[in-house]
């Protein structure tokens, strides 16, 4: 629960490798900038009862002018909760939650609203009833995104989450596709297509999302430099680097450090 008084506008910086939830209380936000992961988002006045939500791994920053008078409810759910809370629906399909700035629904607001109640007035059986709302709200979000496709013939959970972990220790050595086949012990291609089918990329694209993901948060936390942490996560160069990191991020590796900073 956050509370302040006395101050008109207020910037913004979330991130945790979980999912979070933050839901205006009480006060309005009228005016203000949102970017999530350095890319501006169409700002939204947000009202009592309206919803942020960021899904894990993704940051929020932004300022918003409102009234002086606030209070929020913060909710993080780790990422390992939500993968069990999920995962009967993540063996028969694909879930992809993406980010929701001042958006409103009902459900969503209900099961938030109760977990401030839970919060204010705490009794021995709280933590049982706050986990199975944030079952909820994990469950609300994928049907509001409509997150989920049928997967047919895609990779196994096992080789899925095999296949995700060699990805996830990408470091300057390049991690080839056909080294990622060969774990599995399936063929090249059949690896590619398998692999479409269960995330809805290819796995050069996937890879070339999580080299960029490594690198701005790289950004963020080190003083390395953008050349340094251009070979840190597998760019042939810092000029390579220089153009994927403007293509997703809109705006360069150093600039985007800069509004970390600020």
């Amino acid at each position: 629960m956050v509370k302040r008084t006395g101050l008109k506008r207020q910037e913004t910086k979330i991130f945790c490798p979980g999912h979070v939830f933050l839901m205006n209380l009480h006060g309005a936000a009228r005016i203000g900038e949102d970017f999530v992961d350095g890319r501006r988002v169409s700002f939204s006045p947000r009202r009592a009862g309206s919803v942020v939500f960021v899904p894990a791994g993704n940051d929020w920053t932004g300022w918003d002018e409102g009234d002086e008078t606030a209070s929020f409810l913060l909710v993080s759910i780790e990422q390992e909760f939500a993968e069990e809370t999920l995962g009967e629906a993540a063996r028969h399909r694909r879930t992809v939650l993406p980010p929701s700035i001042g958006f409103r629904d009902g459900l969503v607001e209900m099961a938030l609203q109760r977990i401030a109640i839970e919060l204010k007035q705490p009794d021995p059986f709280s933590a049982a009833m706050v986990e199975s709302l944030a079952k909820q709200l994990l469950v609300q979000m994928v049907r509001l995104n409509g997150a989920y496709e049928p997967l047919k013939g895609g990779l196994s959970p096992f080789d899925l989450k095999r296949a995700m972990e060699m990805i996830g220790s990408l470091s300057g050595e390049t991690l080839t596709l056909s080294a990622l086949a060969q774990e599995l012990g399936v063929s090249r291609f059949h690896f590619c297509r398998a692999f479409k089918q269960s995330t809805g990329k290819t796995p050069h694209a996937f890879i070339a999302e999580r080299r960029l993901e490594k690198s701005s948060g790289m950004l963020r936390s080190t003083s390395l430099s953008a050349t340094e942490i251009a070979l840190e996560c597998g760019f042939g160069s810092s000029s390579h680097f220089a153009i994927a990191f403007r293509q997703s991020f809109g705006v360069s590796p150093t600039e985007f450090r800069r509004r970390c900073r600020l």
